[in-house]
């Protein structure tokens, strides 16, 4: 099974919650004074696509509001939203599209608002993925998985466990660990050097030339500053070049990336609570899918094993003060004691910043909507043996259209 074969294999749209698509105004007055963009991209990251956008409508690019990032390996919709004088808006209310990083990106203003754009405002998105290279029998275990994942609550969804995916994880892309280890033991270097200072395969641009340069000269930071491009990392090494130590050096990563790397390692430890927990729903493997995944194998249990009871369990991501609970208690302390890792040691000394704060997230998510279109021949096959399958569903927000391919057999 083959996804994002091409960006338009896989569509992402971002669902606008009712109340705030409801308050958007037609023009700009004295409290509605940021617009807001139906952002449409191809083969473009978020943080790409808002920059030059924002070059565009001359604001700053941290100005530039929107709700979350979407995979750059895709097409996708979302709104974004900027603080700007009407006047200055007028030239792109008709639309304005730009290439990008080998993609390309289309905005269009739709209204303006009270307040930018955030999270909360979104309800969800509809996702639209061709999936390809299948040959006969992987379309009939696509039709088996979808069944026996079946929500016997709600016909037309899917229930599956509602892990992390990988996307989650950029923060340990270089396959050798998660940085947020390094933290909590006060090893501040490490930590810089899994983060900037290590190679991975899917590094492009200014990140491939930074991650390199500093791999080449680690310790030599002159060297690396010679090398690498004007980018926001910069400030790390330059901090070192003039005699700061890592802990000082860490706190000029953008805060972007100092947050993610606590949030990557959070996410690993909630897959291995879930994972644990979910596997023991029931005596019966045969009552169970299971997937392979670069950060742990996904465990799903056949939705009729799920009771009301555990369709409603909230697992929180781990802080120091999260307070275990029955029925996933055991779980949580069997992971840790795996992980070497105390609950109280979710602390990087000597920082008050980031922090591992403990948020609430359900252990079950419907995936509804679901409905996968019969097998055709895959356009991209010369052998004329391999079948393309599309499939269409929604996911509210903070879950992952990745996870439910894994659950899917992908």
């Amino acid at each position: 099974m083959t996804i994002k074969r091409q960006p338009e294999d896989f569509l992402v749209e971002e669902r606008l919650g009712e109340a705030f698509s409801s308050a958007l105004r037609p023009t700009a007055d004295a409290t509605a004074t940021n617009a807001t963009f139906e952002l449409r991209k191809t083969g473009v990251s978020t943080n790409a696509a808002v920059q030059s956008l924002a070059r565009e409508i001359g604001v700053r690019g941290g100005d530039v509001g929107y709700a979350g990032l979407k995979d750059r390996h895709a097409k996708t919709v979302q709104y974004v939203t900027a603080p700007m004088a009407a006047s200055a808006a007028t030239r792109v209310a008709g639309g304005i599209s730009r290439e990008s990083e080998g993609g390309s990106w289309y905005a269009k203003l739709v209204g303006w608002s009270e307040r930018p754009i955030a999270a909360e405002h979104i309800d969800g998105n509809r996702f639209t993925i061709v999936v390809r290279d299948l040959a006969r029998n992987t379309t009939h275990e696509l039709d088996r998985r979808a069944h026996v994942l079946r929500d016997p609550v709600q016909a037309d969804s899917l229930l599956v466990v509602n892990y992390f995916g990988d996307q989650r994880f950029g923060s340990a892309r270089h396959g050798a660990g998660f940085a947020a280890r390094h933290l909590i033991r006060g090893e501040f270097e490490a930590a810089i050097k899994l983060l900037i200072g290590t190679p991975a395969r899917k590094d492009i641009g200014a990140t491939r030339t930074m991650t390199r340069a500093a791999a080449t000269h680690w310790g030599d930071w002159n060297a690396v500053l010679r090398e690498m491009p004007r980018m926001p990392e910069r400030g790390v090494f330059e901090a070192l070049a003039a005699g700061r130590d890592f802990r000082e050096a860490f706190t000029a990563l953008p805060q972007f990336t100092q947050t993610i790397c606590i949030e990557a390692f959070q996410s690993h430890l909630w897959n291995a609570v879930a994972r644990r927990f979910v596997s023991r729903i029931t005596d019966d493997p045969k009552l169970l899918l299971t997937c392979d995944d670069p950060f742990g194998p996904m465990v799903f249990p056949f939705a009729k094993t799920i009771d009301e009871a555990t369709r409603g369990i909230i697992l929180p991501l781990f802080a120091p003060d999260t307070q275990y609970e029955s029925p996933w208690a055991d779980d949580a302390e069997a992971v840790l004691a795996e992980e070497s890792v105390r609950i109280e040691d979710l602390v990087i000394p000597g920082l008050r910043r980031p922090y591992f704060g403990e948020a609430p997230r359900s252990l079950f998510v419907r995936v509804e909507g679901f409905s996968q279109d019969k097998p055709v021949p895959d356009t991209f096959d010369r052998t004329g043996k391999r079948f393309a399958r599309t499939l269409r569903f929604s996911l509210p927000r903070g879950a992952y259209a990745t996870v439910v391919l894994r659950a899917l057999g992908q």
